[in-house]
């Protein structure tokens, strides 16, 4: 492992598992803060400050409302997709928490952000949200994309040629955005996966040393770990796949505390 990519863990960071959870999570949050505008400079001047975060009780969401209470931004309004996670939303620091299981989401969305729309949105959801993702941007918002979750089969069906059928299916109807119309809109979407970052190894280690010193400071914190054997492999991926799960899964060896 390159030198540069190595760090000791935070005394605040009580086992392997709380390490494991947050790196890929949180530097995933910061690089889509850094895209909409707001790190490295806090302070820039954009009027509309509003952000909605799809999956706000999720690994990435859930360090996303806590940097965007950190970096001023506000109404920090989140989505979940089932009641139980919508308390853990709160306590991760949403001004608002939108239940989409519960009430509809865009109708929510317009009543609890501003009248002329979001100044950032943070989708990793795909085809069922990103085109009113766009639609409920503010003149000069920016929409974060970083995954395509609803696009993907789901559970034990993923082994289903059916399954691998409709998904080709999703893709081929993901909606197409007009360049002209961004810029006379005035609207932006970025795209982007920390996959593909093997190359920009000074960029990420800048990031992480700012994650970790808010998380020294005690302004940042490593959302829900739920911690699962290696023998319980395929129960993790159906939890995760349930939409039930909360924060990160960590699988361990027998060995890890």
């Amino acid at each position: 492992v390159p030198k540069i990519q190595l760090r000791k863990i935070p005394p605040c960071i009580t086992s392997f598992s709380e390490a494991a959870a947050f790196p890929a999570v949180s530097l995933t949050a910061l690089y889509a803060l850094h895209l909409a505008g707001y790190f490295p400079d806090a302070r820039t001047n954009f009027r509309n400050k509003s952000i909605l975060i799809h999956s706000a009780a999720g690994g990435v969401g859930g360090f996303l409302v806590q940097m965007s209470k950190i970096l001023g931004l506000g109404p920090i309004v989140g989505v979940v997709g089932s009641p139980s996670k919508v308390e853990e939303a709160k306590a991760l620091g949403c001004d608002i928490v939108i239940d989409k299981s519960s009430e509809d989401l865009w109708e929510a969305a317009e009543i609890a952000g501003p009248p002329n729309g979001y100044g950032t949105i943070m989708d990793a959801n795909g085809i069922s949200t990103l085109k009113e993702s766009y639609n409920h941007l503010a003149p000069s918002g920016r929409l974060i994309v970083f995954g395509f979750h609803s696009n993907l089969p789901m559970g034990r069906a993923i082994l289903s040629p059916i399954e691998w059928i409709r998904m080709a299916k999703k893709a081929a109807a993901m909606p197409m955005f007009d360049a002209m119309d961004c810029t006379v809109s005035n609207k932006s979407i970025l795209g982007f996966n920390l996959s593909f970052f093997a190359d920009e190894r000074e960029v990420l280690s800048d990031m992480f040393d700012q994650i970790l010193l808010w998380i020294e400071r005690g302004r940042l914190f490593c959302p829900n770990v739920v911690q699962m054997g290696m023998d319980h492999v395929a129960e993790a991926h159906d939890l995760i796949q349930s939409g039930k799960s909360v924060g990160k899964i960590v699988l361990t060896t027998s060995t890890v505390s």
